[in-house]
């Protein structure tokens, strides 16, 4: 009896598992930032936004000019007059604000629908590469404290993309 419980208590104490299953990890932050292709859709982005905001500072400037040039005549022209130009003014910064506004939101909505034609093109990838390293689950780094460099397979990932996808097609 005593030799029944010292062994049940070993097998206790002693909980080992063992498991065939292949995990791995991925950085798809670094793959978007650093691969040709999404550095691409990051130059296209960029190009988009420093053009449009060279056109936004001129209107800006003109607007504060002309709201300036109205300050100064204050005094000299009449109140309906001043009304109507202090108006005219504020039409022009709303309608401002509002196309900026519109740039902004249609500058995010490319930004997230280039991404998804990358992520569309890179799932493929992935899929292959763990079929063919018999991978059994592979999870996002940015939910990873700590894991061995072996694990992580963004570098031949990122190798494979850039081999395979030079650049996204942004007429369509």
């Amino acid at each position: 009896m005593r030799i029944l419980l010292f062994i049940i208590i070993i097998f206790l104490k002693y909980n080992i598992a063992f498991s065939d299953e292949k995990i791995a990890f991925i950085n798809l932050n670094y793959i978007m930032n650093n691969s040709i292709s999404g550095k691409s859709i990051n130059n296209y982005i960029n190009n988009m936004r420093n053009n449009k905001l060279a056109e936004f500072k001129t209107i800006e400037n003109q607007i504060k000019k002309d709201e300036n040039d109205l300050i100064s005549k204050k005094n000299i022209i009449e109140k309906n007059v001043y009304k109507e130009k202090v108006e005219e003014i504020r039409t022009r910064i709303n309608k401002y604000k509002k196309n900026r506004q519109m740039f902004n939101k249609s500058l995010d909505e490319n930004k997230i629908k280039y991404t998804n034609k990358l992520l569309e093109k890179l799932n493929p990838i992935i899929s292959d590469y763990v079929e063919n390293n018999s991978i059994t689950l592979v999870l996002p780094k940015k939910i990873i404290i700590v894991g061995k460099k072996s694990l992580d397979i963004t570098l031949p990932i990122l190798e494979i993309l850039d081999n395979s996808i030079q650049k996204i097609n942004f007429n369509e």
